[in-house]
């Protein structure tokens, strides 16, 4: 919305944001309701749109979503992050009268509510207390780096990304920036095994 003329990010993103969101979308099933692919790790450099697609990715997975009162998350690790990726999404909605009669913004709390559904999608700052207890059916894990320099993300990630295991369409989507020191952590786990 903050562009002149007010385009879609349809008719801004560039082509690797399409076939990301084609490699997601693409590995579900309709038929089963299984996704084939449940992880997807993106590392991209910085200002190249990663937050706004990041929003607007768990805002179309809010929208296709089925299950009632189904859970969506992404998880930043600083509530700066948390405002960057749900501002894009919340601003699409209220720009549009079609997504604002069929989903419900409560800036407040960075809450989505898919009003035919109830489903949501909640943007969380990662503190311990903020994850627990929370069942996304797919979670968005931002700046993967940033987690790999605490202690005890890995027992955090598992809280925030384990109601997945219980639901065939279920999937966790690492998004991050390269790290400002040499990876660490959980961030150099999963960025070990994305480049293997």
């Amino acid at each position: 919305v903050d562009m002149p003329g007010s385009p879609t990010f349809g008719e801004l993103a560039r082509p690797w944001v399409r076939e990301f969101a084609g490699s997601v979308f693409g590995a579900y099933d309709p038929e089963t309701g299984r996704r084939a692919v449940r992880e997807w790790f993106l590392l991209i450099s910085k200002k190249n749109t990663k937050s706004t697609t990041a929003g607007l990715l768990m805002l179309t997975f809010l929208i296709l979503n089925w299950r009632k009162a189904g859970e969506f998350g992404i998880l930043a690790p600083t509530v700066e992050v948390a405002n960057n990726a749900f501002k894009p999404a919340a601003d699409a909605i209220k720009a549009d009268p079609e997504l604002s009669a069929l989903l419900h913004v409560q800036d407040h709390i960075r809450t989505i509510t898919n009003r035919s559904t109830k489903a949501t999608l909640q943007v969380v700052a990662a503190e311990s207390d903020t994850v627990s207890g929370k069942k996304f059916i797919v979670t968005l894990v931002e700046e993967l780096w940033q987690f790999g320099k605490r202690a005890n993300a890995d027992g955090m990630l598992m809280e925030a990304t384990g109601g997945m295991a219980s639901r065939d369409e279920g999937a966790v989507i690492y998004i991050t920036t390269e790290s400002d020191d040499p990876p660490a952590g959980v961030y150099k786990a999963k960025n070990d095994y994305a480049r293997n």
